[in-house]
């Protein structure tokens, strides 16, 4: 028997409260197409592909990472990707929903996910500027520059990063923002890092940190992120074997970086 939506949407907020969305964020239930779920595919993004995978499957709803209705419409298009793919989900009767800043800031969400493939301990949440978002841990047993940068590539699953011209000794202290996290540059140093493991960051972002003496890598969005579906899909499971719930949980196989590196 399928679970009533509002009923859904309560559990996924019990692991990613609402509350936790930024204001600028559109964290929520973004797309209903019915009144009830029975299967549910989890993936970063709710490209064509996994649009079309969800359908394949049977699923009446999609649960991703990144908000694809961000914005307000003034029109739609169905050549471009955002317009066609939510075009394609109404079509198909395939509700949205996107659990982005909530699940960046909750507990056990992705960015204790990011700290933990790094090998971080004594973990804490950064307070002020990142707040919730960013985590800051220690690494042991410290690492030279060198080998800290082969061992973020291995833990993500890179062939390459992108990191700021610093002069950087031993590296114990580390800070991790999956996705867009350059603008924590201020606050990894407030924390006492000496590196900043993000998977985003802008040209400025790394001119200052090389001027602190921090270590800024950018390791790519989508690797700093992908733990989403397998992390979620858990934390979901855990909650619907609790309440004897009928429903369905798949992690998308069509959610991949839609980049490469050469």
């Amino acid at each position: 028997m399928a679970v009533n939506m509002d009923e859904f949407v309560r559990i996924v907020e019990n692991i990613a409260p609402k509350t936790l969305a930024y204001d600028w964020d559109n964290s929520g239930l973004l797309l209903r197409c019915g009144d009830t779920v029975s299967r549910v595919l989890i993936a970063l993004d709710a490209t064509a592909a996994v649009v079309n995978e969800a359908a394949a499957k049977g699923c009446d709803m999609i649960l991703a990472h990144h908000p694809l209705i961000f914005k307000p419409f003034q029109s739609l298009d169905c050549r471009k990707a955002q317009d066609g793919a939510l075009m394609a989900l109404i079509r198909c009767g395939i509700s949205l929903y996107a659990a982005h800043t909530t699940f960046d800031r909750a507990a056990g969400g992705i960015n204790d996910a990011l700290a933990q493939r790094l090998g971080l301990c004594r973990v804490i949440a950064a307070a002020g500027e990142g707040e919730m978002l960013m985590r800051v841990g220690d690494l042991v047993p410290p690492l030279g520059r060198n080998d800290f940068l082969e061992s973020v590539k291995a833990a993500l699953g890179v062939e390459a990063v992108r990191v700021s011209a610093t002069e950087c000794g031993i590296v114990s202290r580390v800070a991790a923002a999956g996705g867009s996290g350059g603008d924590f540059v201020a606050a990894a140093i407030n924390e006492g890092a000496q590196a900043l493991v993000t998977g985003e960051a802008k040209h400025h972002h790394f001119i200052e940190a090389a001027a602190q003496g921090l270590l800024l890598v950018e390791a790519g969005h989508f690797h700093t992120e992908c733990v989403f579906a397998q992390r979620l899909y858990m934390s979901l499971q855990s909650s619907i074997n609790e309440l004897q719930l009928d429903l369905s949980l798949m992690m998308a196989e069509n959610d991949k970086a839609p980049y490469t590196l050469y």
